[in-house]
């Protein structure tokens, strides 16, 4: 559950990212951590991410369990 993932975006020189991190984004960190493969549809962003550093998503596993990934989002 307190699955950690680095994410990659494309970031400006200040933090701030071209775009924001989308669902299909986390899936493919937290396959590339080693993780189970995820739907993207399963995912939940609770705010855009729109900066590099911390954040977090919910994945719904079955309507009564959700986990928790801490996500860091970092420059690439």
């Amino acid at each position: 559950e307190s699955l950690a993932c680095k994410v990659p975006a494309h970031a400006s020189a200040e933090g701030r990212l071209f775009g924001a991190v989308s669902t299909k984004d986390v899936a493919d960190a937290v396959a590339a951590a080693g993780g189970p493969q995820l739907d993207r549809r399963t995912i939940e962003i609770p705010q855009p991410v729109k900066q590099l550093g911390p954040g977090s998503a919910t994945v719904r596993l079955h309507p009564e369990v959700q986990a928790k990934i801490s996500l860091d989002i970092v420059a690439g």
